[in-house]
């Protein structure tokens, strides 16, 4: 039988441990409640044998505690990071004629949130009572904090010093990067800001700071890993990944391309931007104030004898020429374009001025996928400490693919029209997105109506 969720941290645990302290001890503070302090504490917990008893006794006297106990969390660290930092932020949102927080901490408690609930980006909104503050995470966009006036410019100008951005420029957009120290290491941010009504809006885009996830730990349908796992050992040829923004492309595409690097085949990337690092690959990032583009990227590379080359988007018509050129003269080209699913990549490509016969001729492997909410493992879906209350934590990947060989290029060429074509590729599809959408949910690892509702019907 699963064991309950832990509490919610209360304030007068907090109050009694400071957060620098609970951070150097890894654990989260729940409650303190006749002289007894209950701190979360992770699986590792104890590892170190005195150490972890020194820790406990620290916090203890610091306290003015009796006695400590402690409860089994999934993650201490990112628990202690969303309560602390949601203190700081209830502060500011109520500090309505009284001393705010700092700029800078609230900052730090946005940032902390974002860290601490897994979220993937930060919106933060110029609006006329404030500046909204939201967060995604898996997918979905939840409120965190509406903060008063007085702090909107303060915390915009704030995040534009750490990101190298000029303050006094708030009527164009702008882009740079922060990194964010947290207790286990530090995170890349990427910074945007625009203009609005009301002032500014802030994007903050936090990138992986996982290392490349292995093919096998997608969640990928089997008939799709393998696939994938078979176009990377070609010589030559196109292998494109299909979704919208959000859909897990990139992690996919590294995935492959760490599987394809050995020490036989020279691996060259480019990138917009470098998202993680991938082992046994040459990573370029896009730069067009220095004349990086993909396209201009793309022809250098061509000159550094490459047997794979990893094109992060293909965006253009200069690019989608210069990638299929490339496929088609001994060179395995691995990348991702904007379909809704695989049966589209070709018409995209054509789009783009490659042509059908051109792009049939190249292409190996088209996989479209997307990212579903994995039910939270420890309440499974009510909602919990664990999961900050959304009943989700993490996503998993669904997928359909389709291979390409000489009958299906003979079908696609003999196709009289688009919808003809079209069809003739969806027939090719395994196992479908639907599909595997709908299986993911019956294994118990999505919900019915929302695999459903992000993937394309059967015949679309």
């Amino acid at each position: 039988m699963r064991p309950p969720p832990p509490p919610t941290p209360d304030a007068a645990a907090l109050d009694a441990v400071p957060a620098e302290l609970a951070h150097g001890a890894r654990v989260v503070p729940l409650t303190l409640r006749g002289g007894v302090l209950e701190v979360g504490v992770g699986p590792a917990h104890g590892g170190d044998g005195d150490g972890a008893t020194a820790a406990l006794e620290r916090l203890r006297i610091r306290a003015g505690a009796v006695a400590v106990t402690t409860v089994p969390i999934t993650d201490p660290e990112a628990a202690a990071l969303r309560a602390y930092a949601r203190r700081t932020l209830a502060a500011a949102e109520v500090a309505v004629g009284a001393a705010p927080p700092e700029a800078t901490a609230v900052v730090t408690a946005v940032l902390d949130t974002a860290v601490g609930t897994g979220a993937s980006d930060v919106h933060l909104e110029a609006v006329p009572d404030g500046l909204r503050v939201r967060l995604r995470r898996d997918g979905a966009v939840h409120p965190a904090a509406t903060l008063p006036v007085g702090l909107r410019d303060p915390v915009v100008a704030r995040i534009k010093v750490l990101a190298g951005l000029d303050v006094a420029e708030r009527r164009a957009p702008q882009d740079g990067r922060l990194t964010h120290p947290v207790p286990s290491g530090a995170v890349d941010v990427r910074v945007a800001t625009i203009p609005v009504r009301h002032g500014e809006r802030v994007t903050l885009r936090l990138l992986p700071r996982d290392g490349v996830t292995h093919l096998e730990g997608l969640g990928l349908p089997d008939v799709v890993r393998t696939a994938l796992a078979e176009a990377g050992t070609s010589g030559s040829g196109l292998v494109v990944l299909c979704g919208p923004t959000g859909s897990g492309k990139t992690t996919t595409l590294h995935a492959v391309a760490a599987r394809v690097a050995d020490r036989d085949r020279t691996v060259l990337a480019l990138e917009d931007p470098v998202e993680r690092e991938v082992p046994g690959v040459s990573q370029t990032q896009i730069d067009p104030a220095a004349g990086v583009t993909f396209a201009t990227g793309l022809r250098h590379l061509l000159r550094h004898d490459p047997d794979v080359l990893v094109v992060g988007e293909v965006r253009d018509a200069v690019t989608a020429d210069l990638a299929v050129e490339a496929a088609g003269t001994g060179h395995l080209v691995l990348t991702t374009l904007h379909a809704a699913d695989a049966a589209g990549a070709v018409d995209r490509l054509d789009e783009l001025g490659v042509g059908v016969a051109r792009a049939a001729a190249v292409l190996r492997l088209v996989v479209a996928q997307r990212l579903l909410a994995l039910p939270c493992p420890t309440c499974s879906g009510a909602g919990c400490h664990d999961c900050d209350g959304t009943g989700t934590r993490g996503r998993t990947a669904v997928a359909e693919g389709i291979t390409w060989d000489a009958a299906l290029r003979a079908a696609v060429l003999a196709a009289p029209d688009p919808a003809a074509r079209r069809a003739v590729l969806r027939a090719a599809r395994r196992p479908g997105l639907r599909a595997a959408a709908v299986a993911a949910a019956a294994a118990g690892r999505a919900d019915a109506t929302a695999a459903r509702r992000a993937t394309p019907e059967p015949d679309g």
